[in-house]
C-alpha cells in the first residue's frame, strides 16, 4: 500500500514539474518585459554592444520589449548617431556607421519578429533618425559619410534596403522622419541631374549626371516601395509618376511661357513651368506628353528619364 501511495505521489510531482516547465516555456515566449540596459552607455560601450556577436540579440530584444516609456530610454542608446555620423573625427564617424549599419541590417534582416513587436514609438524614431545621414549611402553614395555600405547590389531589386522602409511605416512620426529625408535626398539628386543634363545634354546618359539620375531612381522607388509593403492596400509605386517628376525637373530650367510644345495653362503666374503636384489629375497625361515632347531635340535626356524609371522598376516589381 506505501509503495502505491509513493508511486502515485512521484507521478503527480513528475506532471507538476512538467506542468511548471512548460509554462515557464509559454511566459517566456510571450513576455515583453523590459530588457536590461548596458551600464556602460559611452559612444564607444554603445557602439562594441550593437556590432558585438550578440549585438542583433540585444537589438531584438529591446525592439520587441514593451517599455513603459515607449522605448525612451532605449532610444537614448541611439541619440549620439546622427549627431557623429558626419563627424570630422574619423573614429566617432567609424563607430557611428557601425552602429547604423547594425540597426540596418537588424531590421532589414527580423522582419518577423518586429511585425508582432510593441510599437515603442520613441525607439522607432531613434531608428529612423540614426539612419537617415546614410540614406544617400543606401543607394550608393557616401559622401559625407564614412563607410556604411550598401545592404544590396545597386542593380538589384532592394529587398532588404525595402524592408527597412517598410519597417518604419510601423510608426508615423519615425516613417515622416525617413521617408521625408528619403524624398529630399532623392531631390537633390535630380535637381544635380537636371543642372548636368542642361549644362551638357549628349552626355546626360553617362558619368556623374547618370550617378545622380540612378541614385534619385533608387531612392524614390524604395520609397514607394516601403509604402506599398508596409500597407498593401496603398497605390502601388507609380513608375510613370516618377519619370515625368525627373522630366519637370529638367524641363523647369528651361521651359518660358509661350513655348509651342507645353499649353500656357501649365505655366504659373510668375511664368514658372508648374510641377504635375500642381495640375488637375486629369490632366497629367497632356502634361506629360507634352514634357517629353520639350525635350525630344535631347535624346541623351530622353534615354536617362527610361534609365531611371528602369531603375525604378527593378526594385518596385521585385517584392
Amino acid at each position: 500500500m506505501i509503495s502505491v501511495v509513493a508511486g502515485s505521489r512521484a507521478k503527480t510531482s513528475l506532471v507538476a514539474l512538467v506542468m511548471a516547465a512548460l509554462l515557464a516555456l509559454v511566459v517566456g515566449c510571450t513576455s515583453h518585459g523590459e530588457p536590461e540596459l548596458p551600464a556602460n552607455t559611452d559612444t564607444a560601450g554603445i557602439a562594441d554592444r550593437i556590432t558585438g556577436p550578440d549585438g542583433q540579440t540585444f537589438l531584438r530584444e529591446i525592439t520587441t520589449a514593451s517599455w513603459n516609456d515607449d522605448g525612451q530610454r532605449a532610444a537614448e542608446l541611439f541619440a549620439w548617431i546622427p549627431r557623429d555620423a558626419q563627424s570630422t573625427d574619423r573614429s566617432a564617424a567609424t563607430r557611428a556607421e557601425r552602429t547604423a549599419h547594425a540597426i540596418a541590417s537588424f531590421i532589414a534582416d527580423e522582419k518577423d519578429s518586429i511585425a508582432g513587436a510593441p510599437a515603442n514609438p520613441a525607439l522607432w524614431q531613434a531608428y529612423a533618425q540614426s539612419l537617415v545621414p546614410y540614406l544617400g549611402a543606401f543607394v550608393g553614395d557616401e559622401s559625407g559619410v564614412t563607410g556604411f555600405a550598401p545592404l544590396d547590389g545597386l542593380n538589384s531589386q532592394m529587398r532588404r534596403s525595402a524592408a527597412v522602409f517598410a519597417a518604419m511605416a510601423r510608426n508615423s512620426d519615425a516613417n515622416r522622419i525617413f521617408a521625408d529625408a528619403a524624398s529630399q535626398r532623392a531631390h537633390t539628386f535630380e535637381a544635380a541631374f537636371a543642372k548636368a543634363a542642361v549644362a551638357e545634354p549628349a552626355s546626360a546618359d553617362r558619368g556623374e549626371a547618370q550617378r545622380n539620375l540612378l541614385q534619385a531612381a533608387r531612392l524614390r522607388s524604395l520609397v514607394a516601395t516601403g509604402a506599398s509593403l508596409a500597407d498593401p492596400k496603398s497605390d502601388k509605386p507609380a513608375v510613370a509618376y516618377a519619370q515625368t517628376e525627373l522630366a519637370y525637373q529638367v524641363a523647369s530650367l528651361t521651359a518660358r511661357p509661350g513655348d509651342l510644345h507645353i499649353d500656357p495653362n501649365y505655366f504659373g503666374n510668375n511664368g514658372r513651368l508648374l510641377s504635375q503636384s500642381e495640375i488637375p489629375d486629369d490632366s497629367w497625361s497632356l502634361y506629360d506628353s507634352q514634357l517629353t515632347v520639350y525635350l525630344a531635340p535631347w535624346p541623351a535626356i530622353n534615354d536617362a528619364i527610361r534609365q531611371f524609371g528602369r531603375a525604378y522598376g527593378v526594385i518596385a516589381s521585385g517584392q
